[in-house]
């Protein structure tokens, strides 16, 4: 049962709501100040668009992302539309720095020692990303003996625009928690098994061997509490257990078969003209 589930029979409730998992495909663009400019695409779910705008990252998973409206995690100018918006339907909203990101702050951009970067192991160069005291900056100046680093947002000050569509709302329970391992972990092969008040997630590799999963596992539990009435939650590690003596003679045998073959043509492929020749006489 989701918790949406209790509310008061016969109360109209919008298409979209706070609290509701939707998978959505977007893309974001950066709006010129000048109307002579081009947009730029910062951000996209196709990965098409991203190798024709030449943005495209093969570490990034690109397909519908999973958002929680009302979750506060989004941009306040685009979570406002999509509450208005309706599955299958294609939208597109401008939103001012204001409920992006917010303006740019000049007391984020601060001078430092070319030396002491460089000896840090930066490259100090124009562009150049970097990460100063847990802090995530962009080298925006450099001279002889000073670096200016700017630690404001990249979006700040930027007017952007948000071209999407909702594919699908999460309505049952089984696929509020696909959802949610989606939105919280990023798309694996989870295997989900519920059972009455029972859920049972059995682990891709990547999970068991990966140390993300143990970070992000307390925040799937959380979010499940959050939105289902799953009263037992078990997440499960399979390993192949030892195998039998014959099973692993059998496999080595078939291989060292396969291998022995692979030698033995190869060996008749490179003999020598003149040793065919001999043995015919």
């Amino acid at each position: 049962m989701l918790k949406k589930d209790l509310l008061v029979p016969g109360v109209k409730v919008s298409q979209m709501e706070e609290g509701d998992l939707v998978y959505v495909d977007y893309n974001v663009w950066i709006l010129p100040e000048d109307e002579g400019d081009e947009k730029i695409l910062f951000e996209t779910t196709d990965e098409a668009k991203a190798q024709e705008e030449e943005i495209f990252d093969e570490d990034a998973h690109y397909g519908p992302r999973v958002i929680e409206l009302g979750r506060g995690n989004i941009m306040e100018g685009f979570e406002e539309d999509l509450l208005e918006a309706e599955v299958e339907e294609e939208r597109s909203v401008e939103v001012p720095p204001e409920k992006a990101v917010g303006q740019r702050d000049a007391g984020k951009i601060e001078l430092f020692s070319r030396r002491e970067l460089e000896r840090r192991g930066f490259d100090v160069t124009v562009g150049e990303e970097v990460n100063i005291d847990d802090r995530s900056g962009r080298i925006i100046q450099t001279t002889a003996g000073r670096v200016r680093v700017d630690f404001n947002h990249p979006l700040a000050g930027e007017t952007l625009r948000f071209e999407y569509t909702v594919r699908s709302k999460a309505e049952t329970t089984e696929e509020v928690v696909q959802a949610i391992l989606d939105m919280d972990y990023g798309h694996a092969d989870f295997e989900i098994d519920l059972e009455d008040d029972v859920l049972e997630v059995i682990l891709p590799d990547e999970c068991k061997y990966g140390q993300g999963w143990f970070v992000v596992k307390y925040q799937i539990v959380g979010d499940l509490r959050r939105h289902t009435e799953i009263k037992n939650i078990r997440f499960v590690e399979e390993y192949e257990g030892k195998k039998e003596p014959e099973e692993i003679d059998e496999e080595m045998a078939e291989e060292l078969g396969e291998e022995l073959e692979e030698e033995l043509e190869g060996e008749l492929e490179e003999e020598p003209e003149g040793e065919s020749e001999a043995e015919e006489e």
